[in-house]
């Protein structure tokens, strides 16, 4: 077996981990007449009751199939929200597509369809929400006096803006008709549950789908306040600014706060996490014989300058000795788009910017994937780099140093033979990070680039 192998095979035990049927069939089941949610929370159902699923995000495909196995005879209906081009879900649930990372009119379609369905649920019913990373774009509507074009080009700017993307979230509920607990508010249900993935760095409930079911602990004036000091406000079209500026004076209605009765009957779970499987990766690489170590998993800042730091310590690693050792790191770096950019995303610049700190050391593999099998507006999931990549890159006719400064990532590491290209896997916790260093038990490391990793979602279906 070689590094890349072991890369392979590492990420497929992560995925695996934080694959969302798995995650639901764990977190919910039907016991004695009672829906069985975690921490031993019971939701009884009377014979007259019955459960509606209302579904958006990445993993609502996978997540509705789970969930509607459990279910069974009592599920009465309900809708799913998936990403354009995603597989739909098994059975009869309702299903609309919507775009992503701009929302679209399909996802004013869903996320008007999903207010409307979760309005007309039975006071004595029971709604279950399964949210998962994607959803702020995937359902979308704005908000009063506002347009969906609108919408669009705000979410563009905010893109674009590089700020973390707790300030996105923060403009991004002002702005929506149905996040910041809008979702969960219209929702007259009895009784109400959320089951979330999540894809977002330290998993605020807010800030998964920008929090469609939970309490939103901002306010327009903070919204605003953080704009301006991101240095987005002023390429947000001016309907937008004029409507969070009017909403700081009171004359637009909040979103749900914390202590509202309407927030406050729900429960809300996280299934899975960047944790989940950065654990899991741990526990792979370990009983392949590595010293696995856990670095973190709020990896955030500037892309370029994290992923040379991350380059640094598997240098150090591969020079202190010849165990074998693995680090894993999981977050969401943040690319600061400069000039015209070309074509890449976090997740292979992560990887190029690494590279150069790697130059020349032996039995060194550095991969970087998004968890969704998405990295930027392109069809690879991420890419990996090793210690001959730097001086093997003109001889591809590759300028690394261009590549990075121009965020050309993407060309640059397919001249290299070195991007990963798995599809989408079915699940998203953001980003995962592995370094390799030493020779394994079983061989070498190579230098062959690794095939994506089936997720466990694949293969079941």
């Amino acid at each position: 077996m070689t590094l890349a192998s072991d890369a392979r095979a590492i990420f497929g035990a992560a995925l695996a981990a934080v694959d969302p049927v798995r995650a639901v069939r764990g977190a919910l089941c039907i016991d004695r007449g009672d829906l069985a949610l975690p921490g031993g929370r019971r939701i009884p159902l009377a014979r007259r009751s019955s459960v509606h699923l209302l579904a958006l995000g990445k993993a609502a495909g996978a997540m509705t199939d789970a969930a509607t196995t459990v279910l069974g005879p009592w599920l009465a209906g309900g809708v799913a929200v998936i990403r354009e081009g995603s597989p739909a879900p098994h059975g009869t649930i309702e299903v609309l597509r919507g775009e992503h990372p701009i929302p679209g009119p399909g996802s004013e379609r869903a996320a008007r369809r999903l207010l409307n369905y979760a309005a007309g649920v039975p006071t004595g019913d029971v709604a279950i929400f399964l949210i998962s990373g994607g959803g702020s774009a995937i359902a979308e509507a704005p908000a009063p006096g506002l347009r969906q074009s609108e919408l669009a080009r705000a979410t563009g700017a905010l893109l674009r803006s590089g700020a973390p993307i707790e300030a996105l979230n923060i403009v991004r509920r002002h702005v929506s008709a149905i996040k910041g607990g809008r979702l969960a508010a219209a929702c007259p249900a009895g009784a109400i549950a959320t089951l979330a993935i999540s894809d977002v760095v330290g998993d605020p409930p807010a800030d998964i789908a920008s929090g469609p079911t939970v309490a939103d602990p901002t306010t327009y004036a903070e919204a605003v306040a953080t704009a301006r000091r991101s240095g987005f406000f002023g390429a947000l079209p001016a309907t937008v600014q004029r409507h969070l500026r009017e909403g700081a004076q009171g004359r637009r209605s909040e979103t749900i706060k914390p202590g509202d009765p309407r927030a406050a009957r729900g429960s809300f779970d996280l299934v899975a996490s960047n944790r989940t499987a950065a654990t899991a990766a741990v526990r792979e690489a370990r009983r392949r014989g590595y010293r696995a170590d856990l670095l973190t998993v709020r990896m955030t800042g500037e892309t370029r300058t994290v992923g040379a730091l991350f380059g640094e310590l598997l240098a150090e690693r591969a020079r202190a000795g010849a165990r074998p050792s693995a680090l894993v790191a999981g977050g969401e770096t943040t690319v600061t788009i400069t000039g015209r950019p070309g074509r890449g995303g976090r997740n292979q610049e992560f990887v190029l910017a690494a590279a150069r700190a790697l130059r020349g050391i032996p039995s060194v593999r550095l991969v970087s994937v998004g968890t969704d099998g998405v990295d930027g507006p392109t069809d690879a999931a991420g890419g990996w780099v090793d210690g001959a990549t730097w001086d093997r890159a003109p001889s591809r006719g590759v300028d690394l140093e261009d590549a990075i400064a121009t965020h050309a990532s993407y060309d640059a590491l397919r001249a290299l033979g070195a991007l990963i290209v798995t599809g989408p896997t079915g699940t998203n916790v953001t980003d995962l990070h592995l370094a390799l260093a030493g020779v394994t038990r079983r061989g070498r490391g190579g230098s062959s680039p690794p095939r994506a990793a089936a997720s466990s979602r694949r293969r079941r279906s």
